[in-house]
């Protein structure tokens, strides 16, 4: 059985150690740092640019872009 999107980002997330560079290539780099454990700072890096990349939010945004 196949992993979705969301599981292989958890699983790669589960790879990262503390203080690490990482390459996501083309991929999901855009769902990985919603997985990274608590405490581990790493830089991320991607062919396509993740600029400001973090966690996804799950409140609105109060104001407008």
């Amino acid at each position: 059985m196949a992993l979705t999107r969301n599981q292989l980002a958890a699983r790669v997330a589960r790879e990262l150690r503390d203080g690490a560079y990482v390459n996501l290539g083309i991929g999901l780099p855009t769902l990985i740092p919603n997985y990274i454990p608590a405490g581990v700072t790493v830089v991320l890096q991607s062919e396509n640019g993740i600029l400001a990349s973090a966690r996804i939010r799950m409140r609105a945004r109060k104001t407008p872009i």
